[in-house]
């Protein structure tokens, strides 16, 4: 019984044992297969870095090339705009040209009509001289009538201003007036006013005397100085006295009103005296006569008095000025 035990357990040794090597055997095959592979797959991602390395310097290496093209595409653009300018230019100077020659025909024909360059070159020079002494001599006459006209202008704003100061003088009246009491003779029933001829005074005007904003007393000019005044005292408020400093202004019966003022009748202008007579004879007999009184004394067309009126006599009172 054990024989077959023992066999038995042989074969299985054996079986075992071959199991055992072919087992052995496969594992180093594939061990060794699995070790390829690793290798294999090193290998396959070196391959493909450089398969990207290689895509990647393509694709750059491509948009260069692209860029390029597109620079250059852009320049061979620009040449074509360029050549394309350069022949209307061209074109237009040789159209110009063409005209300057027509032009430059046309002349030397009319030049061989005329006559000889250097006449009229001489011709041409004289008219500008002339021209130019006519320009001249222009611009002075338009320089000095502009002058004259401003005098013009300036002499008759003078004329109104005087006619304006003679028309208030002989209205005894005045635009305004500004002044102070300077001393007051209340027993001579006058005072001294610190205005006069040299301000602007009026003698015909009348003036009234102000303390604050009211009118105290009226005054009338009785002797017109450069500097001042001497005025007699026309009225007084009751219980008032004048004083020195107080404010003269000019009355509103002397204000000068332009609406109103007096009409001045203007002198027309004297004819031209007659020429000289051919006969001596006809001369008058006495040459160192007076010559008689023109009607046009007044240059500014004012009018006025032959004679000036005369002055009143002094009053026989004693002089407070000691003079």
């Amino acid at each position: 019984m054990w024989k077959p035990i023992i066999s038995f357990s042989i074969v299985l040794a054996g079986i075992a044992g071959w199991l055992r090597f072919e087992t052995t055997t496969d594992l180093k095959h594939e061990r060794q297969a699995l070790i390829d592979s690793a290798t294999n797959l090193d290998l396959a991602k070196k391959y493909q870095k450089e398969v990207q390395d290689k895509n990647n310097v393509h694709v750059e290496t491509t948009a260069s090339t692209s860029d390029a093209a597109d620079t250059q595409e852009a320049e061979e653009a620009s040449k074509r705009k360029e050549k394309g300018e350069k022949e209307n230019t061209k074109s237009g100077l040789e159209t110009a040209k063409a005209d300057v020659e027509a032009k430059l025909a046309k002349l030397e024909r009319e030049l061989a009509e005329i006559g000889q360059i250097e006449d009229l070159v001489e011709k041409s020079q004289n008219l500008q001289a002339e021209m130019a002494s006519v320009q001249q001599e222009i611009a002075i006459t338009k320089e000095n009538y502009k002058n004259m006209v401003a005098k013009r202008e300036d002499t008759d704003n003078q004329i109104t201003a005087l006619r304006d100061k003679v028309s208030r003088q002989r209205a005894g009246q005045m635009i305004e007036v500004n002044a102070k009491i300077a001393q007051t003779f209340d027993n001579w029933g006058f005072v001294v006013i610190d205005k006069g001829g040299n301000q602007g005074i009026n003698a015909r005007v009348k003036l009234d005397v102000k303390r604050g904003d009211k009118v105290i007393g009226k005054l009338n000019i009785t002797n017109l100085e450069p500097n001042v005044c001497v005025c007699d005292i026309l009225s007084l408020s009751e219980g008032e006295k004048l004083a020195v400093g107080d404010s003269v202004v000019l009355s509103p019966e002397s204000k000068w009103d332009p609406s109103k003022k007096p009409v001045v009748e203007t002198i027309p202008a004297p004819a031209a005296p007659e020429a000289a007579p051919a006969n001596p004879e006809a001369a008058p007999a006495n040459p160192d006569a007076p010559a008689e009184k023109a009607d046009d004394d007044d240059p500014f067309g004012l009018g006025g008095d032959d004679d000036p009126a005369p002055a009143p006599e002094p009053a026989e009172t004693e002089d407070p000025f000691g003079l």
